[in-house]
């Protein structure tokens, strides 16, 4: 279930830069590209050769329930990163409109969708902490796509880190580890400037995403090397937002 809801990003991906059989033949292709990556393990894209141009860093402030935290991070950021990942880096910071308070030395939350959010936000720090970047970044796309997010931290691990048990994330979640690392998170979203008004907030080098940017226009205008070729392709989308 989990793979088949991905094959689609696996197809757009194979369009746009596979070869010329690949195009011509979509689901033979996608077949036999699946095989080669074991399937369900996104194949990593070349580097553009001969490059000295820093990546556009592009930071998400965000919450694991919010709805339009999902939308952007599953239908913006996820398939931005399948077309441009050799020029983008990404910064997750699962956070967002929660509060924190020091309660006799140890911080307590109080998250804007209730107890499951701020337990969902410290399984995705702690995926975040213990998983290499981009295996975690996936993992994350993995679960926040589904309706039921704690059911599938078991088969997203499987597909992108069958090393890594479904356990230790959650014992992390749920001891000191998670807290630090929901405080850490804490700090660096009470840290921005400007501070920020809603949920997705994006930070683009340094600066906020205006609602009105389109994240693979903003990345692509903002590279200063040579653009991949996907580059020339402008797409809208309209963004739903968490206020305070």
């Amino acid at each position: 279930m989990v793979l088949a809801r991905l094959l689609p990003f696996l197809a757009l991906l194979l369009l746009l830069q596979g070869p010329a059989a690949a195009r011509a033949s979509p689901p033979r292709a996608l077949h036999e590209v699946a095989a080669t990556c074991k399937a369900g393990i996104l194949c990593p894209r070349a580097p553009i050769k001969n490059s000295s141009a820093l990546p556009v860093n592009v930071s998400l402030y965000y919450e694991s329930l919010c709805g339009g935290c999902r939308g952007f991070l599953v239908r913006e950021l996820f398939p931005t990163w399948l077309m441009v990942q050799e020029i983008l880096n990404i910064t997750l910071v699962p956070y967002g409109n929660a509060q924190e308070q020091n309660v006799s030395g140890k911080w307590e939350f109080t998250c804007q969708h209730g107890e499951r959010e701020c337990l969902l936000n410290k399984v995705e720090a702690c995926l975040l902490d213990k998983l290499e970047k981009t295996t975690a970044f996936l993992t994350i796309v993995c679960m926040e796509e589904m309706d039921d997010m704690e059911k599938n931290l078991k088969p997203c691990l499987q597909i992108y880190a069958p090393e890594v048990s479904s356990d230790t994330i959650t014992e992390c979640a749920m001891g000191d580890r998670g807290t630090q690392l929901m405080h850490v998170n804490a700090q660096l979203t009470d840290a921005l400037q400007p501070p920020h008004k809603y949920v997705p907030w994006v930070v683009v080098n340094g600066k906020p995403m205006s609602e009105q940017d389109e994240l693979l226009s903003l990345v692509c205008h903002l590279y200063q090397g040579e653009k991949p070729d996907v580059c020339q392709i402008g797409t809208r989308s309209q963004r739903e937002v968490c206020f305070q």
